[in-house]
C-alpha cells in the first residue's frame, strides 16, 4: 500500500515538472494580453474622464467619522489608519500554474491550497473608487539599448498576471483618477522592486542608477501630485527631529496628492546615502524594526501583525512613525492576525481582501466598522 502512495506521489511530482514549459508558454500570451488590455484600458479612461462620465468620488462615504470635521480639526498624516491593497495589480494565474498548485495541494495533503493561484485585484481606478489609498506595486525593470522602463508582475517567469504592465501606464492611470478627484485623502504608492531568479526579456536586476530614473519617471508622471520627503519635512533637518516634534503634516494639507514609498531593497542604502536628509528624495524609503532609531527613518515595515502589536508603544507611541503591516495573505486568513492588525496602530494595513463593489453579502473582506477604509488611529 505504501508503495503505491509512493508510486502516485512521484507520478504526480513529475506531472507537476512537466508542467513548466506550459506554464511559461501561457504566460508569454498572457504578458502580450495584458499589455493590450491595459493600453485599451487606459485610452477608454482618459476618454471618460474628458467627457466626465466616470463618477466623482465622495471621500465621506470611505471614512469612519466626520471628514469636514477631522482634517480641520488638525488630524495629522499619521494619525489615519488606512487599508492598503497587496500586490494591488495582480489578476489571475494562468491555467497551467493553477494546475500545479493543484497537485502540490494533494501532494501536501492540503497545507498549499489548491486556490493559491486563483487570487485577483480588480484594477487601480476600481480600487480607489471603493476607498482604497494605500496599494502595492512590483516592478522590474527592463532595458532595450538606452531606453529604461519597468514592468509591474509578481514573476516575470511563473506568475506574470497584471492590470499594470507598463508602469509608467500603471501611473498615468493614477494621475488621471487623482486629477479628476482633486481632494482625495493621500495616496500612498509602495514600490518593490523585485529580484530575478531568470532574468528574461532583457530584465536587469535592479541598482541605484535604475532607482534615479525610477525617480525621473515619478516626477514626470505624478509632477506636482507627487508628495515629497522634502514636501513632508518642511522646515525640519531630519525625519527624527519631526517625529520627535510630533510634527507630521496635517492631512488637510496633503489631499489630492500621492507619497511613494521605496520598499526595503537591495539598494536602500545606497539610496539613502545620496543624501540621509532625504530632503533631496522622491522617495520615502522604508525600513524594518532596527532601523528605527536611524534620523531618516519614517515608514516601517513590520508585516507580521502580532510583531507589530507588540511593538506599537515603542515605535507609534514613542517614535511617532508610520507602520506598514499585513492583515492576511490569499488563501490564509487568520482572525487573531486580523484583530492584532486592527489594535497595533499600524497605519497602513495590507491585505488580499480589501472591500470590492464586485463581493456578495457572504464574501470576507477586510474593513473598519462599517466598511469603511480609511478611519482616525485608534493608537
Amino acid at each position: 500500500m505504501l508503495g503505491n502512495i509512493i508510486k502516485k506521489a512521484v507520478s504526480l511530482l513529475v506531472a507537476t515538472v512537466m508542467l513548466l514549459p506550459s506554464v511559461f508558454s501561457q504566460n508569454a500570451a498572457q504578458r502580450e494580453i495584458d499589455k493590450q488590455a491595459q493600453t485599451q484600458r487606459i485610452a477608454q479612461l482618459e476618454t471618460a474622464y474628458a467627457n466626465s462620465e466616470m463618477p466623482r468620488i465622495n471621500e465621506q462615504n470611505f471614512f469612519a467619522g466626520d471628514l469636514k470635521q477631522s482634517p480641520e480639526n488638525g488630524v495629522k498624516f499619521n494619525e489615519l489608519s488606512f487599508i492598503a491593497t497587496h500586490n494591488s495589480y495582480q489578476t489571475q494565474s494562468v491555467e497551467a500554474y493553477r494546475q500545479i498548485f493543484d497537485n502540490l495541494s494533494t501532494l501536501t495533503f492540503g497545507l498549499v491550497s489548491d486556490k493559491s493561484g486563483e487570487f485577483s485585484s480588480q484594477t487601480l481606478t476600481e480600487q480607489f473608487n471603493c476607498g482604497i489609498r494605500s496599494i502595492e506595486m512590483d516592478i522590474e525593470t527592463v532595458k532595450n539599448g538606452e531606453d529604461i522602463s519597468f514592468v509591474c508582475m509578481h514573476s516575470p517567469n511563473l506568475d506574470n498576471g497584471t492590470t499594470c504592465y507598463d508602469f509608467e501606464l500603471a501611473l498615468k492611470e493614477i494621475r488621471m483618477w487623482s486629477d479628476y478627484n482633486p481632494n482625495h485623502l493621500p495616496v500612498t504608492i509602495i514600490i518593490e522592486p523585485k529580484t530575478l531568479f531568470f532574468p528574461m526579456e532583457n530584465m536587469k536586476f535592479f541598482n541605484l542608477d535604475y532607482t534615479l530614473v525610477l525617480e525621473e519617471l515619478l516626477y514626470k508622471t505624478l509632477g506636482d501630485k507627487l508628495f515629497t520627503p522634502k514636501d513632508m519635512l518642511r522646515e525640519y533637518n531630519s525625519f527624527a527631529e519631526m517625529r520627535f516634534a510630533d510634527d507630521w503634516c496635517e492631512a488637510e494639507d496633503m489631499l489630492g496628492k500621492v507619497l511613494v514609498l521605496l520598499h526595503d531593497t537591495a539598494v536602500t542604502e545606497e539610496y539613502i546615502a545620496l543624501d540621509e536628509s532625504i530632503k533631496t528624495q522622491a522617495m520615502f524609503p522604508m525600513l524594518r524594526y532596527d532601523d528605527k532609531d536611524l534620523s531618516y527613518a519614517s515608514f516601517l515595515l513590520i508585516n507580521d501583525p502580532t510583531e507589530a502589536l507588540e511593538a506599537s508603544e515603542e515605535i507609534i507611541g514613542e517614535y511617532n512613525l508610520i507602520v506598514r503591516t499585513q492583515v492576511d495573505t490569499f488563501t490564509s486568513v487568520s482572525q487573531e492576525k486580523r484583530e492584532n492588525a486592527m489594535l497595533s496602530g499600524a497605519q497602513i494595513l495590507s491585505t488580499d481582501y480589501p472591500v470590492r463593489n464586485d463581493l456578495t453579502a457572504e464574501s470576507y473582506a477586510v474593513s473598519f466598522d462599517n466598511s469603511k477604509t480609511v478611519r482616525i488611529n485608534n493608537f
